[in-house]
């Protein structure tokens, strides 16, 4: 039996190692039991292709982040610990900005051709000075005028890419993993809230988050969102002060 450190377990995608937060490699398979007649255990069998997935929460150490260029038609291979995979695609991909806190980044994938190896030892650390902070991200068009409040508390980024394998006769993996929907998502959290309420359903100025260090260097690429608004939300506490959320949706690519 091996016991890894979670300093020892190394995330990489494409030759790119991450500084992961969390992570997880998961598989399932559906199988039905075949039974003679009498109702004896013959074996067993598999009804349906292995689902496997990986996914992980990380911190941009550098300038790029290399994951948001995988929204569309490109697989990627990957480790998992030193487990091997290839076939991947990614999924979900999201990014969350908070005041005074590290901007959390995150991205799941689905893998179509198995794994590989068993688990190893790794390393790979950063400077927690050189990571994104929410403190110092900056950000365009975010105002009363445009959005219906100013002062953002919380930002909530994502993305989903919907995926379609093909499997044809003869074949373990699918012979093309097919790109469906591609949708964007903007949820913001805020005070000094004005007209929200009369936002919703309104087109409104692009957004963009760009999330830096404390010496605000880039991490990760410039994000950003035109859409529309679909929702909208006032709420308040004891001893508390009137806060707005809205949610912006975009379709970036609709089949």
């Amino acid at each position: 039996m091996r016991y890894i450190r979670h300093q020892e377990c190394e995330i990489e995608i494409n030759n790119h190692k991450f500084f992961a937060k969390n992570a997880s490699l998961s598989t399932a398979s559906s199988v039905q039991d075949n039974r003679v007649y009498g109702g004896g255990l013959r074996s067993y069998s598999s009804i349906s292709p292995l689902e496997a997935a990986v996914e992980f929460s990380y911190y941009i150490t550098g300038d790029q982040d290399p994951l948001i260029a995988l929204t569309g038609t490109h697989s990627c291979t990957g480790r998992f610990c030193g487990i091997e995979f290839s076939g991947a695609y990614l999924t979900d991909y999201s990014v969350t900005v908070s005041p005074y806190k590290l901007v959390e980044f995150s991205a799941a994938f689905s893998i179509y051709s198995g794994f590989k190896n068993e688990t190893t030892t790794g390393s790979f650390s950063t400077d927690p000075m050189n990571l994104a902070n929410g403190a110092y991200t900056e950000l365009l068009n975010f105002n009363k005028n445009n959005i219906g409040l100013d002062f953002p508390t919380d930002i909530d980024y994502s993305v989903s890419c919907e995926r379609s394998p093909n499997y044809i006769v003869g074949h373990e993996y699918p012979q093309d993993v097919r790109l469906g929907k591609v949708k964007k998502s903007l949820s913001i959290a805020g005070e000094n809230v004005g007209s929200i309420i009369n936002f919703s359903g309104k087109d409104f100025a692009k957004i963009s988050i760009s999330p830096k260090n404390m010496n605000f260097a880039a991490r990760g690429q410039t994000i950003e969102c035109e859409g529309m608004i679909s929702s909208q939300n006032l709420n308040i506490s004891s001893n508390g002060l009137l806060n707005g959320a809205i949610q912006i949706i975009e379709s970036a690519r609709w089949r």
